[in-house]
């Protein structure tokens, strides 16, 4: 196999998964019963480099999968032309939220930022049906995580016209979860938020493919894919610098002021 976080790496799984019932987030939740194993649910959160996501639904097309594709709203507001790009290959597009980390934990102002930018991308033609919380360290004591917003507020499903929210409502009792988060494949048996997923690859995920009880939802990040190994190191490498190198820097002047 090609070497992890690159197009190749993409392209070459989705030549596996090609031969494989696959389902985007809005079609399973969707479903009246849980489809027969082997299954793959297809989730792509774009956190930025949205033009990485266009690249990816254009590999998944080409095998005909369609996958769930999850966009932020930047501080210039949505990139409608990669969010139309991505839907025009009859992939699902959804709202990747982050509202109650925009809006410093005030429940009130968050449903309405949220309902705001369902509205923005509606109105612009895209068809949302499921939305996915963006992970963040929360910006306030009253929240622990943004799809926090649809447990205090029971009805907004039905207000904002969404079928589900990828978290809340997915049963992980019956599908094992896998992300790549932060540049690590990590697998959940049973998936809850905040706990710890066990080390494991694409290569390995590639494998259990062939198993006959395999019900995965997987979930990648395309910020994290490019189509050279060198960059995938470069962009890799300065993760980790900002993660690890630089808040012990910070930690370090802070005890040792010049």
């Amino acid at each position: 196999m090609p070497p992890d976080f690159t197009f190749a790496a993409f392209d070459e799984f989705c030549q596996r998964l090609s031969h494989m019932p696959v389902f985007t987030v809005a079609a399973y939740l969707a479903r009246s019963v849980q489809p027969p194993t082997p299954f793959i649910i297809l989730r792509l959160d774009v956190d930025y480099r949205d033009r990485n996501a266009v690249h990816m639904a254009r590999i998944a097309e080409r095998y005909h999968l369609r996958a769930s594709f999850y966009f932020r709203r930047h501080a210039a507001g949505f990139d409608l032309d990669a969010i139309q790009a991505v839907a025009e290959l009859d992939h699902e597009v959804g709202y990747h939220f982050e509202t109650l980390d925009t809006c410093q934990g005030n429940f009130e102002q968050a449903e309405d930022l949220l309902l705001d930018h369902l509205e923005e991308l509606r109105a612009a033609g895209l068809p949302i049906l499921t939305a996915a919380s963006h992970g963040a360290i929360p910006t306030a004591p009253t929240y622990h995580h943004n799809f926090d917003l649809f447990e205090r507020v029971p009805d907004l499903f039905e207000r904002a016209d969404l079928l589900g929210e990828t978290t809340l409502s997915i049963d992980f009792g019956k599908v094992t979860y896998l992300s790549d988060a932060s540049w690590h494949w990590r697998r959940y048996p049973h998936f809850r938020p905040d706990i710890k997923g066990q080390p494991t690859s694409l290569h390995i995920i590639s494998n259990d493919l062939v198993r006959r009880d395999a019900g995965l939802y997987i979930n990648f990040h395309p910020h994290q894919w490019f189509a050279h190994p060198a960059s995938t190191l470069y962009y890799r490498t300065r993760s980790r610098i900002g993660r690890h190198v630089l808040p012990w820097i910070k930690r370090y002047r802070l005890k040792n002021p010049v």
